[in-house]
């Protein structure tokens, strides 16, 4: 009988929705201090935002980026770029920048530092510019660019717009006088304690390049998987209680986090899906349980298709099984065009994964009556999946269970893991 896991599940999301709003810390691995301003006004005309970044960090997965959003006035989201796995900053400063065209029916656009993993993360002189109808430059006032005045939430803050966070619990934000480009203060971000930079991490050599892995608990073994612009540190909010039930592996794929990337070779769920089979037999695991999320879920898919005896169960949170599932699919083939044109060897991490995503991957709904994994399909209402997706995905499993959940959104495991992780665990334990 097919389950849909609904009426529990509605009580717990509104009791759980009531408590986290006490609380004020998120934990995850990553962070980001933003600013917006207005460009009703600029329909239609090219931008470009820039900033000085540089980095101490003592780590592949570590990295500094610029990032910017365009939003609507219907309230989606139109241009969109983070050079977080585009560009790597160095210890020294340098100038960075983002260019791109207000979208059509524009309000805001959103800017600002973005930070991953361990390390000391700084920025300076923050400039938006936009090109009149006549070819001219011209900069647009913005608030304590250079950070010569104290910090305040008057526009700076910390977060992603809509995604607002009150404070990243394993990073602290401050203003330092000793490391300036210009003026006499900085922006200064510091991460610490994060996992997928710990000394029990170690490596494997599969299928061209080289995986990091880190292993936490003792039990029956659990596959983490993460998404796209993610590492490992995506489940810090999941790692210390799952452990204490199952040995959790957490992987950073291919070209993510420490791990390496392979140019050469196209980028596909598929070849990721090898990837993971590869360092099972490397681990001499014959079968485990896998979590993925986003990208992870449809890694996770992928594997319980071609080798369903090596998944028992698994969850797949925020996955879709070809691009039609994606509510913005338009925008990632707008953002490609633009990186494409760009042309820049730099980014073409950043480009393969956003290309992943556009294209990738191409399986048809009755590709998932192969599996015989028992599955959990979890996804928030809100989701950058349509729902209707989600839903057919979940009929086309055999032995599948089906969990969309009340106000909730592809971040669900970070921005609601109470409620996650309970309904991840009573899943795999039953």
């Amino acid at each position: 009988m097919k389950h849909i896991i609904l009426n529990t599940l509605l009580i717990l999301s509104l009791t759980t929705t009531v408590n986290a709003q006490k609380v004020k810390q998120v934990v995850k691995g990553w962070t980001a201090y933003s600013q917006t301003v207005d460009v009703s006004s600029f329909e239609e005309l090219s931008f470009r935002v820039s900033v000085n970044i540089k980095a101490n960090v003592n780590n592949k997965s570590s990295n500094a980026a610029l990032w910017v959003r365009v939003d609507k006035k219907d309230g989606s989201s139109g241009f969109f770029q983070n050079d977080a796995y585009s560009t790597k900053v160095t210890k020294t400063w340098e100038a960075y920048t983002i260019k791109g065209k207000i979208n059509k029916e524009a309000s805001l656009l959103y800017f600002g530092a973005f930070c991953q993993n361990n390390g000391q993360f700084y920025f300076d002189d923050f400039k938006v510019e936009i090109q009149d109808t006549n070819g001219k430059w011209k900069s647009i006032i913005i608030d304590n660019p250079s950070f010569e005045t104290a910090l305040t939430e008057t526009n700076w803050q910390e977060g992603i717009s809509k995604y607002k966070i009150e404070q990243a619990k394993h990073f602290t934000i401050a203003r330092v006088d000793t490391e300036a480009v210009t003026g006499n203060y900085a922006l200064k971000i510091t991460g610490k304690d994060i996992i997928g930079n710990n000394s029990n991490g170690k490596y494997v050599t599969v299928n061209g390049v080289t995986l990091y892995y880190e292993t936490y608990g003792e039990g029956e073994p659990l596959l983490m998987l993460h998404g796209n612009g993610q590492s490992i540190s995506a489940f810090l909010n999941q790692v210390e209680l799952f452990s204490k039930t199952y040995k959790v592996i957490l992987l950073d794929s291919r070209g993510r986090g420490n791990s390496t990337y392979n140019n050469a070779v196209e980028l596909t769920y598929t070849l990721q899906a090898e990837d993971t089979k590869l360092l099972l037999d490397a681990l001499q695991l014959k079968s485990v349980n896998i979590l993925g999320w986003s990208d992870g879920g449809i890694i996770g898919l992928i594997l319980a298709i071609n080798h369903p005896d090596r998944v028992n169960k698994l969850v797949a949170m925020g996955a879709n099984i070809n691009p039609q599932g994606l509510k913005r699919l338009n925008e990632m083939l707008t953002n490609i065009a633009n990186m494409e044109k760009e042309n820049n060897p730099e980014k073409k991490l950043g480009l393969d994964l956003i290309k992943l995503m556009a294209y990738y991957p191409k399986l048809e709904y009755k590709a998932l009556s192969a599996i015989k994994a028992k599955t959990l399909i979890i996804a928030g209402d809100h989701d950058v999946i349509k729902n209707v997706h989600t839903v057919k995905m979940f009929e086309a499993i055999p032995n599948g269970r089906l969990a969309i959940m009340p106000s909730e959104t592809h971040w669900m495991p970070q921005q609601n893991p109470e409620l996650f992780n309970t309904i991840v665990l009573d899943f795999l334990k039953k």
